[in-house]
């Protein structure tokens, strides 16, 4: 009998990548905070910062964040509502900036 290859998910791969290559991780989250913005999903945020912290290690991002990292994981989680202080922590823990960008008056509504 044949072993069957194990099946990865989307996101694993996502992980392995953004640990080869923390800017594609940041350009992921920059992407995501756009779609996020254009379609008032604010979840969406938090699924790709989970996403980021998981490629840079959930505890070193809960030791850095000065959070435990079961608090990390709820504060990600799909039904998480965390404070700006502790987003604010967690990009801080992994080399963030955040940063705004006006529209232009062309794609302004």
């Amino acid at each position: 009998m044949k072993k069957r290859a194990a099946s990865v998910s989307h996101e694993d791969e996502e992980i392995r990548e953004f640990r080869k290559d923390p800017e594609r991780a940041r350009a992921y989250l920059n992407a995501a905070i756009q779609v996020a913005f254009a379609e008032n999903d604010p979840e969406l945020v938090l699924t790709a910062l989970a996403v980021v912290a998981k490629a840079a290690g959930m505890s070193r991002t809960a030791k850095k964040a000065e959070l435990r990292r079961e608090s990390l994981h709820r504060m990600l989680s799909k039904r998480g509502n965390p404070e700006w202080s502790s987003l604010f922590r967690v990009m801080k823990a992994l080399h963030l900036r955040p940063s705004l960008v006006a529209e232009s008056t062309a794609t302004a509504h």
